[in-house]
C-alpha cells in the first residue's frame, strides 16, 4: 500500500526554483504534446512515438517519462468517461510531474533539515539539492512497521509529494458492517441513521458560482476536497470490518424526471467517483473490506416489506406506498446498500433497524 505526503519547497533558493519552473514548463509541454499524439493518432511507449517530439530541452529519459505519464492520463480519461457514459474530451495536463528514481533521490538531511531531495534538472551536469523538513503526517507514516520511503516524487511549483510504501495488512475479522449512501445535499448517510456533511450543498453551490478556471473556483475545489476528507474521517473506522457502497453509474445522464439541466448543473461539482476513491483509500488504510454492490432502486425499495416503487421517494423523504414505512430517503438507501452488502458477504445478519 502506497501513501502520499507533501513536503515544502520553501527552503529552495530562488535559482533552484527557477530550475524547477523551467523543468516543469518543458515537461508539461512534452506531456501535452504526447497527449495530442496519442489522442489523435494513437501510439504506445515505444521509440516511434517517443521520436515524434523533436524540439524540446528534455533529455531522452525525461521524454520517456513524459510519454509514460501522457499514456496514463489518456487511459484514465477514457476510462472515466466510459464509466460515466460520456463522450471523452482530450485532456490538458497542468499537474505535477511524476518522477521516479532515475530523476530523484531522497536522503537523510542534517542540522535543521531532516530530508535532502536531489533532482535532475535541465542543462545541468549535476542534480540540484533541495533541503526540506518532514511533516507530522510523513513522520507518522514512516513510524509504521515496515514503512519505506520511495525514491521518487510528484513535483510542482508549490511542493513535492513523497510516497511511503507500507506493507499490506490482512483485513479485520471483527467488528460490524456499515453501508453508506452518497448524496447531493447530505454528502454521506450511513445505514445506522447518521449523516455526515450536511453543509455539502453550500460547497457545491459555491463552486457553481465561481467562474471556470478562476482562482476562486480552484479554492472552492480545494474546500470540497478537504470537506470530503473530513466527512470520511468521521466514519467509525475502528469499529467496522466491512464498508458497503453503491457501484453507481450514469448519475449525470438521462432524461428521467428531475434530471434536467438544473439537476446536471447542481451535481457537476459533485465528484461521486472522488468520494468513492477516498472511501476506498480510507478502508484500505484501516484494514476494512470495501464492498461495492449494485445501486439499482436502493432509494425506492422499502427495507421492511421489500416493495419497490418510484413513488416511495419524494426528495429527501421516503414513505412506502405499500406498508407506510417512513424515513430519511438517504438513510433508507444506505440500509438497502447494507442488505446487499451482507448478501454479498454471505451473512444472515438482519440489516433492518
Amino acid at each position: 500500500m502506497r501513501r502520499a505526503s507533501r513536503v515544502t519547497l520553501k527552503f529552495a533558493t530562488n535559482l533552484k526554483r527557477k530550475h524547477i519552473a523551467a523543468l516543469l514548463e518543458a515537461y508539461r509541454a512534452a506531456v501535452n504534446f504526447y497527449i495530442r499524439i496519442l489522442w489523435n493518432e494513437g501510439g504506445s511507449l515505444n521509440k516511434e512515438t517517443l521520436a515524434k517530439l523533436e524540439h524540446t530541452r528534455l533529455s531522452e529519459r525525461y521524454k520517456s517519462q513524459a510519454l509514460k505519464q501522457a499514456i496514463e492520463i489518456v487511459n484514465s480519461t477514457r476510462k472515466s468517461a466510459q464509466a460515466l457514459g460520456r463522450e471523452p474530451s482530450q485532456p490538458i495536463f497542468k499537474g505535477s510531474a511524476v518522477l521516479d528514481a532515475k530523476f530523484v533521490s531522497i536522503e537523510e538531511g542534517r542540522a535543521s533539515f531532516d530530508l535532502v531531495i536531489r533532482l535532475s534538472c535541465l542543462n545541468i551536469g549535476h542534480k540540484i539539492i533541495i533541503p526540506t523538513r518532514r511533516t507530522t503526517h510523513l513522520n507518522k507514516l514512516l513510524s509504521q512497521p515496515g514503512a519505506v520511503l520511495v525514491q521518487g516524487c510528484a513535483l510542482s511549483e508549490n511542493g513535492i509529494i513523497l510516497w511511503v510504501e507500507l506493507p499490506d495488512l490482512p483485513f479485520k475479522r471483527e467488528g460490524r458492517v456499515l453501508a453508506i449512501d452518497i448524496g447531493v445535499n447530505k454528502l454521506i448517510s450511513d445505514s445506522e441513521g447518521n449523516h455526515y456533511g450536511k453543509e455539502f450543498k453550500k460547497i457545491r453551490d459555491k463552486i457553481n458560482r465561481r467562474k471556470p478556471g478562476s482562482k476562486g473556483r480552484q479554492r472552492a475545489f480545494r474546500e470540497r476536497e478537504n470537506f470530503i476528507n473530513r466527512c470520511l474521517n468521521q466514519l467509525p473506522w475502528a469499529f467496522i470490518y466491512a464498508l458497503g457502497v453503491e457501484a453507481l453509474h450514469d448519475m449525470k445522464r438521462g432524461k428521467k424526471k428531475g434530471r434536467g439541466k438544473k439537476f446536471r448543473k447542481a451535481i457537476a461539482p459533485w465528484t461521486y467517483r472522488r468520494v468513492l476513491e477516498r472511501a476506498g483509500q480510507k478502508a484500505e488504510q484501516n484494514r476494512v473490506l470495501f464492498v461495492a454492490v449494485p445501486a439499482a432502486y436502493t432509494s425506492q425499495e422499502c427495507p421492511d416489506c421489500g416493495w419497490c416503487d418510484k413513488e416511495n421517494r419524494k426528495g429527501e423523504n421516503f414513505r412506502c406506498t405499500h406498508c407506510a414505512r417512513t424515513g430519511d430517503a438517504d438513510t433508507i438507501g444506505a440500509m438497502n446498500v447494507l442488505a446487499r452488502t451482507l448478501e454479498t458477504l454471505g451473512s444472515v445478519e438482519s440489516p433492518r433497524l
